[in-house]
């Protein structure tokens, strides 16, 4: 029977971890901090916010919201402002 090296095994066990780390950094650095004037909302998760004097699409991570097209689609862009 062949054994395999404890580094052959720790090696196979951190090649995909760091394949992930490469290839996350980079979306990580796409992110933006900002304050704006939110000027519309698009749907439940999808609004605009005045950044710069131009109206920039933001995309809320992390929220269940129906799609415009589905039942109660529709429904936050009902809601009186704050």
């Amino acid at each position: 029977m062949r054994f395999l090296q404890p580094s052959t095994v720790f090696l196979a066990a951190a090649i995909p971890w760091l394949m992930y780390i490469v290839l996350l950094c980079p979306v990580l650095g796409l992110a933006a901090d900002f304050t704006g004037l939110v000027v519309s909302v698009l749907d439940g998760d999808t609004i605009k916010v005045l950044h710069s004097n131009r109206p920039e699409r933001i995309r809320l991570s992390g929220i269940d919201c129906p799609e415009k097209g589905q039942a109660y689609g529709r429904e936050p862009r009902k809601l009186p402002p704050c």
